[in-house]
């Protein structure tokens, strides 16, 4: 961390009353190794990623979300990327720390093929992981695989460091919405940004898509988050913070 000496300075105004608040400090997010996991019914295992997955996981992301080809996430349908920005099995201790992205794959144990996968991208300095894509292979949809990827994430975050998670829901997936609308999973609805992202239309065509955006605290991070008493809202923009605090609510209350 580079040291700055601040006392000359002052924010333009005093926050952060409503929360604790702490030094600022070297802040570190942590890949914790998870065991690989075995579905129900024995077919399946999540795990890590392995050097020799790279060829195998492009293709898969191809196959589950080609929509993100020509975006600022295609580096995943390409194998010689993977290299440099994800964590891998057999490097796992060096890179702990150090690489951004972790990728878990589901495998089909009896054919060795890769089923489904998830990617989570870290922040360190605002102890934050996203939770950036999931995916699943056509030919293995609908069998719950996102759920056992979900298991091993959600065990990876709370043993990261990590206090603060966010999402995005894609326009045109409708089930993982109305999981999210259903279970509500601890995620709490943030927004809706029309044309976040560039998303693959078919041929050589793309268009600015639509995300609905969701966070959650974890690891107490709620402690060090300011309360709306005292942000600075105009009077629209907190009947809208307030919508949002209802619709939670009831997004808590079916968990």
């Amino acid at each position: 961390m580079s040291f700055l000496d601040m006392t000359r300075y002052r924010p333009y105004r005093p926050m952060g009353r409503s929360c604790l608040t702490r030094a600022i400090r070297d802040k570190q997010v942590l890949w914790v190794r998870p065991e690989p996991r075995i579905s129900t019914d024995g077919r399946f295992s999540a795990r890590i990623l392995y050097l020799a997955d790279t060829e195998a996981v492009a293709e898969l992301w191809r196959q589950a979300y080609p929509e993100i080809y020509g975006s600022e996430h295609e580096w995943i349908l390409f194998p010689e990327e993977y290299v440099s920005r994800v964590i891998f099995a057999e490097t796992w201790e060096q890179e702990a720390r150090g690489k951004k992205c972790c990728m878990l794959v589901v495998e089909e144990v009896a054919s060795g093929r890769l089923a489904a996968g998830s990617l989570m991208t870290k922040s360190d300095k605002n102890l934050q992981i996203e939770y950036t894509f999931a995916g699943t292979h056509p030919d293995y949809r609908r069998l719950g695989l996102m759920g056992l990827l979900g298991e091993i994430m959600w065990c990876m975050a709370r043993s990261s460091g990590a206090e603060y998670l966010t999402t995005f829901l894609e326009t045109w997936h409708t089930i993982t919405q109305a999981e999210t609308m259903k279970f509500g999973r601890g995620w709490k609805l943030a927004g809706i940004f029309p044309g976040n992202f560039t998303r693959w239309a078919g041929d050589n065509q793309e268009y600015r898509a639509c995300e609905i955006y969701l966070y959650q605290f974890i690891n107490q991070g709620e402690r060090y988050a300011s309360k709306p008493e005292e942000w600075q809202l105009h009077p629209e923009i907190r009947r809208l913070w307030q919508y949002l605090e209802d619709l939670n609510a009831r997004l808590e209350n079916n968990q």
